[in-house]
């Protein structure tokens, strides 16, 4: 007797409902999802207990006659793709069938729709049974309700975290297809009370105001660049705004929200020496690209994207977000209560000082500088660390050793980032400062090493490209090591990126450390000189402000 059946309908629905919908929020997701690909220009969501008691999701889309109302619930019924030519070609958001059969699987829904000159049609299901139909009225859309989550299978109710996370999943999802749609109206009430809404006139800083509150935009720097027919929009909230977390990144393609790490962590790299470590910024990436560059076809929940070149994709949007960071003249930070103290240290010279800068500044003075920093007056020095400067708009701090170590980072970024292909060998030949484990990781990759002008032989280094210095070899081949056992592979830019971190903090000015007057004014011209003076490579801030009101209310001159 044959042990192998076919699955009911009922059963197997109830099974794909694991995948598509595990909690409140994938439901709203999928619903919103099917309201946009009804072409709706204003949806509403109405969510009652954090979704357990009630979803209702309406829409002014083109509704559906009497036939696709029942359709809709089958498994696998769907109007976005009939043929492998459209799987390939997919535009919608929706495509694969199983949500509103999955939903009615685990829950009451009630769907409402109507075409326009035609009758309005109500069908229900319970638990993935058909109830009824019947005639109702209503105007052009769809509206569906679902109701009971759950409550045909109770040991999914383990899965629901607290009221207050599932809350806060519906409002991200919200914001998420919200900020991926500018041109349709959203309103989310919970329990009744409007929580948020967008008006869907694709402004982009109406939206982000909307979303994230009025503080965001300020300073918000947009970009818009296009490469090999792929489009780049990006809204780039400004880095003084900073989160512990990743999730404030959001990356969009041809209007779906998307989860990919390389694309979030180019975003991350391009904010790099903006932001201080462990900081992560707020930005929006629209992709608009050709369909068939892409696959959504590889998850239920339809987040996870692969692309063609990828890699290429991420670069790409790493590099644009930096020019625009860099382009910009931002605000300086006014925040007094970060002015700190410093311990005494010893100013120690390195290889690269206010003298080896010079032939550098000299060549830019020639040019139009960009001024990102405003003009003021020297008056001091406070805490032996920080230079104080002055002009109508109030006091200025800046961290003499944090400056110059921006400087000297961009000067040494610049000449590791043009190396040429020549080796010299080296009369002594350097032995590995390395473990077991990782020498047999470099003889692994000997061939990575030789391509990068890293001659090994015997365990020993032999020879070394012409722009690395020998008291930065073993630091060079830790970054190496590191970057091959991560990646397999060897990226220069972060190898140079590493270099010039540390050469430029072990030379710069230490706290403590008095300037003449003269060092107070080269250190000025190479800092305004920079494409970044606004923090160091770690991202600290390397000048703050102090404005008149901020010191008057200090006195409380005014209240």
């Amino acid at each position: 007797m044959s042990v192998i059946k076919k699955m009911d309908n009922r059963l197997a629905n109830m099974i794909a409902a694991g995948e598509v919908v595990d909690r409140p929020s994938s439901i709203v997701k999928e619903l919103i999802e099917n309201a946009i690909d009804a072409k709706a220009t204003s949806i509403n969501i109405e969510i009652y207990d954090v979704g357990m008691k009630k979803i209702v999701v309406s829409d002014d889309g083109s509704g559906m006659d009497f036939s696709d109302a029942h359709l809709a619930f089958e498994r696998h019924a769907t109007s976005k793709i009939s043929t492998e030519h459209d799987l390939n070609h997919i535009n919608t958001l929706g495509f694969r069938g199983e949500a509103l059969a999955a939903i009615a699987a685990v829950s009451k829904v009630s769907l409402k729709s109507k075409m326009e000159n035609q009758d309005a049609i109500e069908v229900i299901y319970h638990g993935g049974h058909f109830i009824e139909d019947q005639k109702t009225s209503m105007n052009t859309g769809t509206t569906i309700t679902v109701e009971d989550l759950f409550y045909n299978t109770p040991a999914r109710f383990k899965y629901i975290k607290s009221e207050q996370a599932e809350r806060y999943a519906i409002i991200d999802i919200f914001d998420r297809l919200a900020l991926a749609n500018p041109k349709v109206r959203f309103k989310l009430f919970i329990d009744e009370k409007l929580v948020k809404q967008t008006y869907g006139k694709e402004d982009f800083y109406q939206l982000v105001d909307q979303i994230y509150g009025s503080q965001m935009t300020k300073d918000m720097i947009i970009f818009n660049q296009k490469f090999q027919n792929i489009e780049i929009n990006g809204y780039l909230v400004s880095p003084k705004i900073s989160r512990s977390r990743k999730k404030d990144i959001s990356v969009f393609v041809n209007h779906r929200y998307i989860k990919n790490y390389k694309l979030v962590q180019a975003v991350v790299d391009g904010y790099h020496s903006f932001l201080m470590t462990n900081k992560y910024p707020i930005a929006l990436i629209h992709l608009v690209m050709d369909p068939q560059l892409l696959d959504v076809n590889v998850h239920p929940q339809k987040y996870e994207v692969k692309f063609v070149n990828e890699l290429i994709l991420a670069f790409q949007i790493e590099h644009y977000i930096r020019e625009a960071l860099e382009k910009k003249t931002h605000t300086i930070p006014d925040r007094y209560q970060e002015i700190k103290g410093s311990t005494q240290e010893t100013y120690e010279v390195f290889d690269l000082g206010f003298e080896d800068l010079k032939e550098d500044s000299e060549e830019i003075e020639t040019q139009t500088i960009d001024q990102k920093i405003p003009s003021f007056d020297y008056i001091g020095i406070f805490a032996g660390t920080y230079l104080m400067f002055q002009n109508k708009e109030g006091l200025f701090l800046v961290d003499q050793h944090a400056a110059q170590e921006r400087i000297r980072y961009e000067h040494y970024f610049e000449k590791l980032g043009n190396p040429n292909a020549q080796i010299k060998q080296l009369l002594i030949p350097h032995d590995l400062s390395v473990t077991q484990s990782e020498l047999e990781l470099v003889n692994q990759y000997i061939e990575q090493f030789k391509k990068h002008q890293f001659i090994i032989k015997d365990n020993k280094i032999i020879g070394l490209p012409t722009w690395l210095r020998e008291q930065e070899i073993d630091r060079a081949i830790e970054e190496m090591i590191a970057q091959l056992s991560e990646k397999e592979t060897i990226d220069l830019r972060i190898l140079r990126d590493a270099l010039a971190k540390d050469i430029s903090c072990k030379g710069s000015i230490k706290a403590n450390h008095h300037i003449n007057k003269a060092e107070v004014d080269q250190l000025m011209i190479d800092l305004k000189t920079c494409k970044n003076p606004y923090y160091c490579p770690h991202g600290r801030p390397t000048i703050i402000k102090l404005s008149h009101y901020d010191v008057e209310r200090m006195f409380k001159r005014v209240v």
